[in-house]
């Protein structure tokens, strides 16, 4: 039997979600690109000048915001095992040390890609996770699923803990600032929430990584459940993608809505700067899954020629993520370096990048089994480069 008939037949159904995500990001990466990094907590800082600009600001916080990364890691847990059977049917002697050295080689591109492009990047984080998602990926379902609640609850009780130690201009309290008055540490919320502010103090950046290290964590673990349960496969009765969908929806965009509408009534004021940011926390997981409900009921229902660009995007997410920071940042640092955007603006490369992913990964596939990146991660990973 040839190696290629070990090969399973691919499940569309991930493809398709897969493309919408690495679609999705982008409204909020080129966020970051196009403007100051306040704008992405604090949205009142900086790319709004009419009423255009704040329904984008409540669009992106309602469907986008944290809700994108959240399918991709859903979706990047679901690789893991889906890798692990792949190797295994390949009968390949260690599968879960294959899987190691493939993340392992992610966390080197994930390097590279925040050294030399764009400091955005989630590739390292992605591959830092990767190892535990490989250890505990065949554990017992109710476990994973505690330890994937634990991971998306904690930074809501950490938020709690966080605002407690800002006062209510966002400065650090003084019974935890350093008697060095030039130690970072001391600084406040800085440039996370204010335009102007060029640094950010110690333990805004520490809270920064863990809770994207738990949000990331929690959402791969999760993912790992729903392929366990057939669900990421587009395979069950549509009713139960209506259900998760209906009942997703109604969860969680008034909860997120609540806090946008919150936050927006409040100035955004650097009072309630973590305080105001969980009700989109506590959103990210009901509206994951109506996605996922969503989207596995339109990849069969929708025509052919859009569902197989979207599915085609899908397949390339690796090409198509760091293209998305190469385009960004030519075009936003180095072509317009010291412009203000506006958010319709932005939004307007969004959508071109959107047009140029969709037409062009569709093409590269009909002539090759690959995207470039996903072919030469996979060389490496089998040593089959030369």
């Amino acid at each position: 039997m040839t190696t290629k008939s070990l090969n399973p037949p691919r499940i569309t159904n991930l493809d398709f979600i897969r493309g919408v995500a690495l679609l999705g990001i982008l409204m909020i990466n080129s966020v970051v690109f196009g403007l100051p990094l306040s704008a992405l907590s604090n949205p009142s800082s900086a790319g709004h000048d009419g009423m255009i600009d704040w329904t984008i600001v409540i669009i992106s916080d309602l469907f986008f915001n944290q809700k994108m990364m959240g399918l991709f890691s859903l979706l990047f847990g679901a690789g893991i095992v889906l890798f692990l059977e792949s190797a295994r049917n390949r009968q390949h002697a260690r599968p879960r040390l294959l899987s190691f050295r493939r993340n392992f080689l992610l966390l080197v591109f994930g390097l590279i890609h925040i050294s030399f492009i764009w400091k955005g990047d989630v590739l390292t984080l992605y591959a830092i996770c990767a190892p535990i998602i490989i250890i505990l990926c065949n554990r017992g379902l109710w476990k994973l699923i505690s330890l994937s609640a634990l991971c998306m609850l904690l930074p809501v009780v950490l938020s709690f803990f966080m605002q407690s130690m800002f006062d209510s201009q966002g400065n650090l309290i003084d019974a935890l600032r350093d008697p060095d008055a030039s130690k970072t540490w001391n600084l406040g919320l800085g440039k996370f929430w204010f335009k102007e502010a060029e640094k950010a103090g110690d333990l805004v950046s520490l809270f920064f990584i863990v809770d994207g290290f738990l949000r990331a964590l929690g959402m791969m673990l999760l993912g790992v459940v729903l392929y366990r349960l057939n669900v990421i496969q587009g395979t069950l009765d549509p009713k139960t993608y209506r259900r998760m969908a209906i009942f997703g929806l109604l969860i969680g965009l008034p909860i997120t809505l609540g806090g946008t509408l919150w936050m927006i009534s409040e100035n955004y004021s650097p009072g309630l700067a973590y305080l105001g940011g969980i009700p989109n926390k506590l959103g990210i997981v009901p509206l994951v899954l109506a996605y996922v409900g969503i989207l596995s009921l339109l990849d069969k229902r929708i025509s052919n020629e859009i569902s197989s660009r979207i599915r085609a995007c899908g397949r390339m997410a690796f090409t198509n993520y760091l293209l998305q920071s190469i385009l960004g940042v030519l075009f936003f640092t180095v072509l317009f370096e010291h412009r203000d955007f506006a958010r319709k603006e932005i939004v307007i490369f969004v959508v071109a990048v959107w047009a140029i992913q969709l037409l062009y990964s569709k093409i590269w596939l009909d002539n090759f089994r690959f995207g470039p990146m996903e072919w030469f991660w996979r060389k490496l990973t089998y040593k089959s480069i030369f």
